[in-house]
């Protein structure tokens, strides 16, 4: 009998400690934006080559808020681009506050007019301390043109922030080939842990 009283104290003891930790440890934050209203703490940035038509200037790009098509609700954002010069990444990027040493994950939906066996443009991601400024600061996850409609994609890294507790985290899309390209962004959603 006592052999039982030892085991359920043990067990309060050990269910205890689980629960105590669990609250003590800190929630995952989560940030999510559908473009319904503006889009949010998102801004747009790109690195693109000069247009040879217009010396320069830089070949015409533009990211903004749309109506259609839409994954949820009335809007998204159009990432459009002049891959003519088969260069080019264009991005909407966001700083977030992260602690020390963080799990950060972003998922997003990008929509492609058509599927194409030719990779017209890939999809690229950026979590780090710095503010990506260049294509070479982003990270490949694959084709844009993979299937014709809505397509969600992930992208996870563990970030050692900086001193000021500052994160970056940016989505878009990076020439692969010469043509025009436009797609589209809904529902973007980052979670640090």
């Amino acid at each position: 009998m006592r052999k039982v009283y030892v085991l359920v104290a043990l067990m309060a003891a050990l269910i205890i400690f689980v629960i105590s930790v669990w609250l003590l440890l800190p929630s995952p934050q989560k940030y999510s934006e559908s473009f319904e209203n503006g889009m949010g703490t998102w801004i747009a940035d790109a690195d693109v080559p000069e247009d040879p038509n217009n010396p320069g200037q830089p070949v015409e790009w533009h990211i903004r808020r749309v109506e259609n098509p839409s994954r949820s609700g009335r809007f998204s954002l159009e990432l459009f681009i002049d891959g003519r010069q088969d260069d080019g990444t264009i991005w909407i990027e966001t700083k977030i506050e992260s602690r020390r040493r963080s799990q950060v994950r972003v998922s997003f939906w990008l929509y492609s007019e058509e599927q194409s066996f030719n990779t017209l443009a890939a999809i690229c991601t950026y979590i780090g301390a710095e503010n990506p400024e260049a294509e070479d600061d982003f990270y490949v996850l694959g084709a844009a043109n993979e299937v014709a409609g809505w397509k969600k994609y992930e992208y996870s890294a563990v970030l050692d922030s900086s001193q000021s507790g500052e994160a970056w985290v940016a989505v878009g899309i990076s020439v692969q080939w010469e043509t025009y390209l436009t797609y589209y962004i809904d529902d973007v959603e980052v979670e640090i842990s």
